[in-house]
C-alpha cells in the first residue's frame, strides 16, 4: 500500500510542480506584477478555510473519500485553467488549484501516517519526500523547455496547464483503483494538550519559516531571473533542475541518519545555517552565468532539503495518525506562510526593490536557529 501512496504523491506533485515556477509569470500577464500578491493571498486564505474542514471530513468519511473528491476538483480546475480565456475564470481556477494541492497533500500525509511506525518514520517520510521531490525535480526543465520553444504568451502558458492536466490522470488512477478505504484513527491527544509541548511548537515555527522560503522562491525568484537578470525560460528551467537535486539526493539518507545515528536537532540547525547564508547573495548577484546561479541555488536547496526532511521526521515521530489536529495545523503553515508572505511582500515592495526580499528572508531564516538549537531530540 505504501508504494501506491508514493506513486500518488509523485503524480500529484508532478501535475502541480509543472506550473510552480510559471504561475507568477502567468498571473503577471493577467493582472500585472503588483497584484500577484493579492491573488496568492486569496489562494492562501481559501486554503486555510479548506484545511480547517479536514478533521470533520475525516471523522465523517474516512481518509479515502475526501481524497477522491478533492482529486476530481483539482483535475477540473486545471482543465478549466487550460481551456478558459476569461481572466476571472482563470484566477478562480488558480485559487481552487492552490487550495486543492495543499489539501490533497495533507490527506496523503494522514493516509501515509496510518501505515507508519515510529521506528521507520524517518525512512518512510524520507522515501515519500524523495518520490514527490523527484517530480519537483523534473518539472522545471519540462516547463522551461516548452515555454522556451513556444514563447511565453498566455496561450503558451495554457500548454503547461494542459500538460499538468494530463499528469493528473495517474494520480486519479491510484486513488480510485489502488488505495483501500482507511478510517481516520481516533485522536489520542487533544490539540490543546499536544500544543503544550514546546518542542512541537518550535517545529511548527520552523515549518512556517521553510514555507515562507518556498513562497519567496516560487513567486519572486522566476520573475527576478527572467526580468532582472535576463535569463530565458530554457535557462531558468535548467538552473531550477540543478537547484532541486538535493531534494532527491539527500532527504532519504538524512531520514535514515535521524533514525539510526543522530537526532534531528543538529541536522536541522546545520540546514538553517546553509539556507540562510546561501540566500544572502541572491539580493546582490547580477551575474548572468548559469553555473554561478545553479551552484548558489543548489546550496539553498541543500539547506531546504535538510530542514524539510528533519522537520517532517520530527513531526511524525511526535504525532500518530489520530493526531489529525496537529497534522492539519502543520499543513496550515503552507497557506499561512503564503498569506503572510503575500501581504508582507506587497508592503515591502513599496519601499525596497524585489532582490532585497531575499535579504529579508535570510535574516528570518537565521532567527529560526533559536527554535532548532533548543529542540529536544527524539532519540
Amino acid at each position: 500500500m505504501t508504494r501506491h501512496i508514493f506513486f500518488a504523491g509523485f503524480s500529484l506533485t508532478l501535475s502541480a510542480a509543472l506550473t510552480y515556477y510559471v504561475n507568477s509569470s502567468f498571473l503577471e500577464s493577467l493582472v500585472g506584477e503588483k497584484k500577484i500578491g493579492l491573488i496568492y493571498a486569496l489562494s492562501a486564505f481559501t486554503t486555510l478555510i479548506m484545511i480547517l474542514f479536514v478533521p470533520s471530513l475525516g471523522r465523517s468519511y474516512g481518509l479515502l473519500k475526501p481524497i477522491r473528491w478533492f482529486g476530481l476538483i483539482f483535475f477540473g480546475s486545471i482543465l478549466t485553467l487550460a481551456v478558459s480565456q476569461t481572466p476571472i475564470v482563470q484566477i478562480l481556477a488558480f485559487v481552487a488549484i492552490h487550495a486543492m494541492v495543499v489539501s490533497l497533500g495533507l490527506w496523503l500525509d494522514l493516509y501515509l501516517e496510518t501505515l507508519s511506525s515510529d521506528s521507520r518514520t524517518g525512512r518512510i517520510r524520507g522515501g515519500y519526500l524523495t518520490a514527490i521531490n523527484t517530480a519537483v525535480l523534473i518539472s522545471p526543465y519540462l516547463s522551461g523547455t516548452i515555454l522556451g520553444h513556444f514563447g511565453n504568451s498566455g496561450a503558451d502558458y495554457r500548454i503547461i496547464y494542459g500538460l499538468s492536466c494530463l499528469a493528473t490522470l495517474p494520480f486519479l488512477y491510484q486513488i480510485f483503483f489502488k488505495l483501500a478505504p482507511q478510517p481516520l484513527p481516533a485522536t489520542i491527544f487533544g490539540l490543546r494538550t499536544k500544543l503544550r509541548d514546546r518542542n512541537l511548537r518550535k517545529i511548527l515555527a520552523l515549518d512556517f519559516l521553510l514555507n515562507l522560503f518556498y513562497f519567496f522562491m516560487v513567486i519572486y525568484l522566476p520573475l527576478h531571473l527572467i526580468q532582472t537578470i535576463g535569463f530565458s525560460w530554457q535557462n531558468v528551467g535548467l538552473i531550477f533542475t540543478i537547484m532541486l537535486l538535493p531534494f532527491v539526493l539527500i532527504e532519504y539518507p538524512l531520514g535514515w541518519l535521524a533514525d539510526q545515528k543522530f537526532g534531528e536537532k543538529e541536522i536541522l540547525s546545520i540546514g538553517l545555517v546553509i539556507i540562510a547564508i546561501s540566500t544572502i547573495p541572491l539580493a546582490f548577484l547580477t551575474s548572468q552565468s548559469l553555473a554561478v546561479w545553479a551552484l548558489l541555488l543548489f546550496a539553498t536547496r541543500v539547506g531546504a532539503a535538510t530542514i524539510e526532511s528533519m522537520k517532517e521526521t520530527y513531526l511524525f515521530k511526535k504525532v500518530t495518525g489520530g493526531d489529525i489536529g496537529i497534522i492539519s495545523l502543520s499543513r496550515l503553515m503552507i497557506p499561512s506562510a503564503y498569506l503572510i508572505g503575500s501581504l508582507g511582500s506587497i508592503i515591502f515592495l513599496l519601499f525596497f526593490p524585489t532582490p532585497y526580499l531575499f535579504l529579508l528572508l535570510s535574516v528570518l531564516l537565521l532567527l529560526g536557529l533559536s527554535f532548532s538549537l533548543t529542540l529536544e531530540d527524539t532519540r
